[in-house]
C-alpha cells in the first residue's frame, strides 16, 4: 500500500505495537522491547544513521529541553542539526526537525514510504507478542530525513529508558544523561539503581563523552561506579548554573565550566532544572568546538529559545504562561514558580484551564486555584477529546470568580476587553497548547534555531 497522507503514515508507525500489545504479559524492558528491530529496518532502508553523528539524551526530568538546547547552541554555532523528541503537542511532524523547522507533511509520507514497505517485511516475520517499536519506526524515518539534508550533528531524545530504546541503536560520541528520578517502574525496575543502569546504557564504549547533570548523591553514586574510568566523563561539578532566579521574564542565571563563565543569561521558560539544563549544553558544545563560546551567541539563544508548552514565557503584555500540565503534580510544580513569579501576589493571576474529562482536571484545578484570584475553563477550536460539563463547578469550588467560555479564544477575547488580569496563564493538553501557540501568532513547525 502507497501512503498518501499523514495520518496512514503515523498508523503505520503505531500499527506494529498496537497489534502485539494485547499479547503482551511481561512489562520489563529488557523482556519486552526488542531495539535490534529498529536497527535491522535502518539496516534495510541503507543504514542511514551510518557515518552520520549522533547526540544522545536520556534522564528522567529535562531531558526534551536539555535536547533542545543542545541543537539550538549548535545551531546557533553555525552548524546544520537534526533534532528527534516526543511526544509532539498537535502534529507527529514536530517530533523531527532541523534547525528548529518541523518535516513537511510531503517529506514525511515519502520517506513513510520508503520505511513502510521495510517495516512489513520485518513485521511479517513477527510473533504475536513481538513489535516493531513506534520510536524506533519514527526514528527511521527521522535518520533517512537527517542524511538526505546532511545534517552536522542529530540530537535525539531516548524515551523512558536508554539501554533497551529503539534510540539506542545508533552510534553515539555524545551521551548525556539528565537528573534520574524514579519513574517506569514496572518497566526500568523498582529501586532507582535499575533505573540509572538503564539509562547508563547510552554510554557504549570508552570513547562516548559523557555528561552527567545533578543528580541524588546515590544516584551519582551509582553512574561514576559503572562508567569506564576510560571513558571521557563530565559530571554536574564540572558545569553548572549558579544564582538561578525565576521572575516575569523566565529564568535568569550564569553558567560556569571548566572553559568560562557566561554570566546573566535568560530564558523564556521557568524552572531552576532549566538553567541545569542549559549548562549541560554548553558544556557539550564547548568540547564539540574546541574552546570557550561567544558569550554574546550564547545569550542570544538562550534568550530567542522556543521550547513550547513547558513553561514557557510567550508574551509579556500582560505576561503569560503556558504549560501542558494534565494532572495534579504536574500543575503542583506550575503553581510553585507563579509563586516565585508573583511572590507577593501583587498582581492578579488568571488561570485558563483546558482539560480533558478522562485526565485529572479536578486536581489541575485545585492547584491552580492556590496562585490564581480568577479561574476560566474551557477548550481548545479543535479536539478529538471529550471536555468535562463540572469543570465551571468545581472550579466555583475552589474560587468564586469562575468562568466558562466555549473556546480558548473566546476566554482570551474577554480577558483583553476587561484588562483585568496581569498575568495570564494557560493550562491544559497539548492540543490545547498548540492552539494558544497558534492564537498569539507562533508557530509550532517552525520555532526557530
Amino acid at each position: 500500500m502507497k501512503f498518501t497522507s499523514q495520518s496512514q503514515v503515523e498508523d503505520m508507525i503505531y500499527s506494529s505495537y498496537l497489534r502485539a500489545i494485547n499479547n503482551i504479559t511481561e512489562s520489563l524492558d529488557e523482556q519486552v522491547r526488542r531495539p535490534e528491530f529498529t536497527r535491522a529496518l535502518l539496516d534495510l532502508v541503507g543504514n542511514p544513521d551510518r557515518d552520520q553523528q549522533y547526540i544522545l539524551v536520556t534522564g528522567s526530568k529535562g531531558k526534551g529541553s536539555t535536547s533542545r538546547f543542545i541543537s539550538s547552541l549548535l545551531s546557533h554555532l553555525g552548524y546544520k542539526v537534526g533534532l528527534f523528541t516526543s511526544p509532539h503537542l498537535v502534529d507527529f511532524n514536530e517530533r523531527i526537525r532541523i534547525d528548529g523547522k518541523a518535516i513537511s507533511t510531503d517529506d514525511f509520507v515519502r520517506l513513510g514510504n520508503i520505511v513502510g514497505e521495510e517495516f512489513q517485511r520485518i513485521e511479517d516475520q513477527l510473533a504475536t507478542d513481538e513489535y516493531q517499536g513506534p520510536v524506533g519506526v519514527g526514528l527511521a524515518i527521522a535518520a533517512l530525513y537527517f542524511k538526505e539534508n546532511l545534517t552536522d550533528f542529530n540530537v535525539i531524545e531516548c524515551g523512558r529508558g536508554g539501554r533497551f530504546d529503539d534510540t539506542n541503536v545508533l552510534k553515539n560520541d555524545w551521551a548525556v544523561i539528565t537528573p534520574i528520578m524514579e519513574e517506569h517502574v514496572a518497566n526500568l525496575g523498582a529501586d532507582l539503581n535499575s533505573i540509572t543502569l538503564h539509562k547508563l546504557g547510552i554510554v557504549k564504549n570508552k570513547a562516548t563523552n559523557v555528561y552527567i547533570s545533578k543528580q541524588k548523591p546515590s544516584v551519582l553514586a551509582t553512574i561514576k561506579e559503572n562508567l569506564s574510568a576510560h571513558s571521557a566523563q563530565y559530571y554536574e561539578e564540572q558545569f553548572g548554573a549558579d544564582s538561578i532566579a525565576i521572575g516575569p521574564v523566565g529564568t535568569t542565571f550564569d553558567i560556569r565550566t571548566n572553559q568560562a563563565i557566561y554570566p546573566s543569561l535568560t530564558i523564556p521558560l521557568l524552572g531552576q532544572f532549566q538553567a541545569l539544563n542549559a549548562a549541560t549544553a554548553v558544556a557539550l558544545c564547548e568540547d564539540i568546538t574546541g574552546g570557550s563560546l561567544n558569550r554574546e551567541l550564547v545569550g542570544n539563544c538562550f534568550a530567542k529559545l522556543q521550547w513550547p508548552g513547558r513553561c514557557e514565557v510567550i508574551s509579556h503584555d500582560p505576561l503569560t504562561i503556558i504549560d501542558g500540565a494534565i494532572h495534579k503534580e504536574s500543575a503542583s510544580y506550575l503553581a510553585e514558580l507563579i509563586q516565585l513569579v508573583n511572590p507577593d501576589r501583587n498582581r492578579s493571576v488568571t488561570s485558563i484551564i483546558g482539560v480533558p474529562k478522562d485526565k485529572d482536571y479536578t486536581g489541575v484545578i485545585e492547584m491552580m486555584s492556590t496562585v490564581s484570584e480568577q479561574i476560566i475553563v474551557t477548550k481548545p477550536d479543535i479536539s478529538h477529546l471529550s471536555f468535562p460539563t463540572d469543570a465551571l463547578h468545581i472550579a466555583k469550588h475552589f474560587i468564586e470568580k469562575s468562568y466558562e467560555f466555549p473556546y480558548l479564544e473566546d476566554a482570551l477575547s474577554h480577558l483583553k476587553a476587561s484588562s483585568s488580569s496581569e498575568i495570564i496563564v494557560i493550562v491544559g493538553t497539548q492540543t490545547f497548547i498548540g492552539n494558544a501557540k497558534r492564537l498569539f501568532g507562533q508557530s509550532l513547525l517552525d520555532i526557530g534555531l
